[in-house]
């Protein structure tokens, strides 16, 4: 067995077992290597909350606009979307979203979010025991955000697994999979034929809304949203609030497994589970690593950035940070916390956060009513295979 004792820190996003736990990695970045190089890969990461948190409110020399995923920066982007823009471009674009992603739609989704989990927790009741994400996790937030969307239900399930393919990345390796680029090629089909038929028939949702949407660009000029531009925004919404949601409410399984007081108190106690939504988010984001470009040579901790790099924000890493939160390690229901990085922050902050918090808190009141308790069979446990989102792709329960 290699002696890693004194090895350098290393941190692989495309490793399985680095992101099944990262942990120790992530802290030995934060401790010896703020400022980290990975030579196989050429990229560099930032690891420390501070450091994601100030890089994150400085579009001008942290771009978005290059791509925010580590295999993707400098490639050529296919079509605009909002996340891979900077100020004030990604502001204008953003006003329009905000409009169409009213308060009212979002709200107005509870009840259909408890429906969902009746539909899917329900016919467990009583019996031995499910999957916790195949079975509950990744069906319900596919099924919320393609409601607001307003695809047609029997597509959502389609959806899900094309989104599902499209995130797969294979160990060791960087860029998508043919796979992968087939099923984004059938989603972007499929999103140009919606956008067509809201264009001949617009329907009380908000793709209707926004091809209805008036943008204001940086110059003045007032014009609709071409199709390139809905598409874009179509699969932003989507692809977003289906993995997140999926990955978070997986995580819940695992987390409140190893927390079994915490899942208690919730349980008896239903006013805290908002508590424990905010704390499993900075435990374990869904979303750890957000890919920028360096547009201008910045020095950080002794160490030069230089321009053109691609850099690696590592959301998770900052959550786990001591120089941030009192043991971070720990999982605390009861833990004030003021701020995190998980839902991004500044110009990129999440657009969907109110709603996966809303997600978050109604799925696990509806499971906690009905089992208070479960066991997870971590043997069966397996991970999504990708460098963007982290978190259990199956996780077996007991009840």
């Amino acid at each position: 067995m290699t002696d890693v004792t004194n090895a350098a820190p290393y941190w692989d996003p495309y490793n399985a077992e680095q992101r099944e736990t990262p942990y120790d990695a992530w802290r030995r970045l934060r401790d010896e290597a703020p400022v980290y190089y990975n030579e196989r890969f050429g990229f560099w990461a930032l690891s420390r909350f501070s450091d994601v948190l100030a890089a994150s409110l400085d579009t001008e020399t942290f771009s978005s606009a290059r791509g925010i995923t580590l295999d993707s920066i400098g490639d050529p982007i296919p079509f605009p979307i909002m996340i891979m823009m900077d100020p004030p471009l990604h502001d204008s674009f953003r006003k329009v979203v905000s409009r169409a992603y009213t308060p009212r739609r979002i709200a107005a989704l509870e009840d259909r979010i408890r429906e969902l989990c009746a539909e899917y927790l329900d016919p467990f009741v009583g019996e031995g025991g499910f999957d916790f994400v195949r079975d509950f996790g990744m069906r319900l937030p596919v099924m919320v955000i393609s409601t607001l969307l307003g695809f047609p239900e029997e597509d959502h399930d389609q959806l899900r697994e094309w989104s599902d393919v499209s995130l797969h990345r294979e160990e060791g390796k960087e860029g998508a999979t043919p796979e992968a680029q087939a099923a984004m090629n059938l989603t972007i089909t499929y999103y140009m034929s919606q956008i067509e038929q809201r264009r001949r028939q617009p329907r009380d949702d908000m793709i209707s809304a926004l091809t209805e949407a008036d943008l204001v660009t940086p110059t003045g000029e007032v014009r609709k949203l071409d199709d390139l531009e809905v598409m874009g925004m179509l699969a932003l919404i989507s692809n977003a609030g289906n993995e997140t949601v999926a990955r978070m409410l997986g995580w819940a399984a695992l987390v409140l497994d190893e927390y079994p007081d915490a899942r208690r108190e919730m349980a008896e106690d239903p006013s805290l589970i908002s508590a424990g939504v905010e704390e499993l988010l900075r435990y374990e984001a869904p979303s750890p690593i957000q890919g920028r470009y360096v547009t201008r040579d910045i020095e950080l901790h002794g160490t030069v950035l230089p321009e053109g790099a691609k850099l690696a924000l590592l959301t998770g890493s900052a959550g786990r940070d001591e120089r941030k939160y009192p043991n971070p390690d720990t999982y605390d229901i009861h833990r004030s916390i003021d701020r995190h990085v998980t839902f991004g922050y500044g110009a990129h902050f999440c657009l969907g956060a109110a709603l996966a918090r809303m997600e978050g808190n109604v799925a696990l009141a509806e499971v906690l009513r009905r089992f208070p308790t479960w066991e997870v069979d971590r043997s069966a446990v397996t991970y999504v295979a990708t460098n963007t989102v982290r978190g259990p792709s199956s996780a077996p329960v007991s009840l």
